[in-house]
């Protein structure tokens, strides 16, 4: 009997023993299940899941610059896209992961690459503002004797020539009245004025007789007979128109020939040509030094013609105090020999304008190379960091979604956009460089050929005489 008692214990224990070996899997199978299968959110969690979930795509903006005067290529709209928040100095790796990690994992390869230019693209505002109003022309802005251009500090003059035409001037010297003599010398130094300057003739004492009688007249009688750029025909013509008549009003021409002087110029040369002294009871010297304290600087120089002695004491105190020369002549030669000498001082005048020149065009050149060689390497740089930096982020997007396709092709976009990019700042900057150094030469050349086919035409005019 108490074996069978035995019996049915230990079956007991053994069936026990199955019964809960077999519990065991059923639970961890219904655990893991669990955990594959997670509990279904709350009304609260899924209303603030969709809230957190909403994406709104960066809105580009794009500078506009004004005197362009074309449609922009493609690739300059690009490049005149306004920075993005971390470009340049202002790069933070860890914000812009910050933000990365924030984008949709559904985002096609040019969302996602405006996205990350929201955030990196470089600023190129100032060298695309450079390339697209860059200006290659190199121009010599010199005010050129002749006229043609504005000179480099070569001040703007006017010259008042002042002819006396009392009676004397109708003496003979070596057979040719003075007048006569006169007129070609004033003609001939009038061809050799500076085109951009301006010439005055002007007349006095030609109005009446050297009779006491017509006095008053002579003495009161100042004309202008020719003002304005130098024409030879019409020059010529108010020449002709000067007859020797009366008195000698030296003092009344010096306080009149202000009216005949421009405002605008910056020095005024007068050259009086008189064979005598004030008969009118003027006060010459006092009249010159008027003139020259003007604003406009001023020189009187007395061109005295067969003066005697008395004569040409008083007429050197009136050079001096016009701040200028007194030259006698006594003959046509010693006269024109005197114009000579004022060729000689245009003849120079090409030569500073022709050297000036040729520094202004030098420089002019350097400059521009300079500013499209700089722009360019700046540019270069700029791409070449943007690229760099939208590669770590675009790395950054592919550890952070696995097997994205779009992110996988951002690669290639990347480098695709980069390529043009770089061309285009390398070639236009190339471009401008060329042109630069094309119009720097040719006006370099221009200014030399310019200068010196004056310089000689000068000398042969001189040579002349």
């Amino acid at each position: 009997m108490k074996k069978v008692i035995w019996l049915l214990f230990c079956s007991f224990v053994v069936l026990a023993g199955c019964s809960a070996k077999e519990e065991t899997p059923k639970s961890a199978e219904a655990q893991t299940t669990a955990e594959k299968e997670p509990a279904k959110p709350t009304e609260q969690e899924e209303s603030s899941e969709t809230a957190d979930s909403g994406f709104e795509p960066a809105v580009p903006e794009y500078y506009e610059l004004e005197g362009v005067g074309r449609e922009l290529t493609s690739v300059e709209k690009e490049l005149l896209r306004k920075p993005g928040i971390y470009a340049g100095d202002r790069y933070d790796e860890q914000k812009v992961q910050e933000a990365l990690r924030q984008l949709p994992g559904d985002l096609t390869k040019e969302e996602y690459l405006n996205e990350m230019l929201h955030l990196l693209g470089e600023d190129y505002q100032e060298g695309m503002k450079t390339y697209l109003t860059f200006d290659p022309t190199v121009k010599v802005d010199l005010e050129r004797p002749d006229g043609n251009v504005e000179q480099p500090k070569l001040k703007k003059a006017h010259y008042a020539i002042l002819i006396d035409a009392s009676g004397s001037m109708k003496a003979t010297v070596a057979g040719k009245t003075r007048m006569e003599s006169a007129k070609e010398a004033v003609l001939d130094f009038a061809k050799q004025i500076p085109e951009d300057a301006t010439v005055s003739m002007r007349v006095y004492g030609h109005k009446g007789s050297g009779n006491r009688a017509d006095k008053e007249l002579s003495c009161t009688s100042t004309e202008s007979f020719y003002n304005g750029k130098f024409e030879e025909g019409a020059f010529r013509e108010a020449l002709n128109n000067v007859k020797p008549a009366g008195w000698t009003p030296i003092g009344l021409v010096l306080d009149t020939v202000k009216e005949d002087i421009p405002p605008e110029v910056d020095e005024a040369v007068v050259y009086v040509v008189s064979d005598g002294i004030e008969t009118c009871g003027g006060d010459p010297v006092k009249a010159a030094s008027g003139l020259v304290a003007g604003n406009i600087q001023t020189v009187v120089n007395i061109i005295g013609y067969d003066v005697d002695n008395e004569g040409q004491t008083l007429l050197k105190k009136v050079a001096d105090a016009g701040n200028g020369e007194f030259i006698y002549v006594n003959s046509e030669k010693e006269l024109k020999r005197y114009m000579k000498e004022q060729y000689e001082i245009i003849q120079q005048q090409w030569w500073e304008w022709k050297e000036a020149g040729k520094e202004d065009a030098w420089a002019q050149k350097e400059d521009l190379k300079e500013l499209a060689r700089t722009t360019k390497e700046t540019l270069q740089e700029q791409v070449i960091r943007e690229k760099e930096r939208l590669v770590d982020a675009r790395q950054f997007l592919r550890d952070t979604f696995d097997d994205n396709d779009s992110i996988i092709e951002l690669s290639n976009y990347i480098i695709d956009k980069k390529v043009k990019k770089y061309n285009y700042v390398t070639m236009k900057g190339q471009e401008l460089y060329n042109e630069s150094i094309k119009n720097g030469q040719k006006e370099y050349h221009d200014v030399i050929k310019e200068g010196q086919k004056n310089y000689y035409e000068t000398i042969q005019e001189k040579n002349k005489q």
